[in-house]
């Protein structure tokens, strides 16, 4: 079985891609607290560590990463820090730092979002950081080398996040089929693509 990577486990998304994916894969969970591996992906020491405790990979997944969604006039030079920090560079990190110890012809899958395409009031962070990972992703799939390629999953809105901020849940898609489009990477040959998760 494929040694599979999925930072960010032990979140909603995180805990519905490991079930994706767990009778295909051998799965090792990281996250801050409470998995397998212990990491914080705004740290590039922590995320070195992490590598070079596991070895070679054959896959990572990428749902971890903050963005706080602040209204623009009240967005602090800190606010913004956190979101390039967290969701941003700390995936680009997880590529950059994880590519000598992904296995050859391996896969690296990132999460963006929906804001990248729809903003909205208070997305300011958000929209650009989704934007700069998708980015991220079409650029490192044409150099990374070695047949290594690299993803990402858009989310829209989930059910459970909508239900639990006690708002309609029906326009969201499940997390177990957003979960689902992790695992359709995996078993495909796209490279450099952005592969939306909404409903339609």
């Amino acid at each position: 079985m494929k040694k599979v990577l999925v930072v960010g486990a032990t979140g909603l998304l995180g805990r519905h891609a490991v079930a994706a994916i767990a009778d295909s894969a051998d799965v090792v969970t990281a996250s801050r607290t409470g998995s397998m591996v212990d990491v914080d992906i705004t740290d590039p020491e922590s995320i070195e560590a992490m590598y070079a405790g596991l070895g070679s990979v054959d896959a990572v997944i990428c749902v971890a990463g903050m963005v706080p969604f602040v209204q623009w006039k009240e967005a602090t030079g800190e606010d913004w820090a956190i979101g390039v920090a967290s969701k941003l560079m700390g995936q680009v990190n997880l590529v950059r730092i994880g590519a000598p110890f992904m296995a050859d012809d391996g896969c690296f899958t990132l999460t963006t979002g929906v804001l990248a395409q729809h903003p909205m009031p208070g997305s300011s962070i958000a929209t650009t950081v989704n934007c700069a990972i998708e980015g991220f992703v079409r650029s490192a799939s044409l150099e990374i080398g070695r047949g290594i390629r690299v993803n990402a999953v858009s989310p829209g809105w989930i059910a459970e996040t909508l239900a639990g901020m006690g708002m309609d849940p029906t326009p969201g898609l499940p997390a177990a089929e957003v979960a689902g489009k992790y695992r359709e990477i995996l078993e495909s040959a796209d490279d450099g693509v952005v592969i939306p998760a909404m409903r339609t």
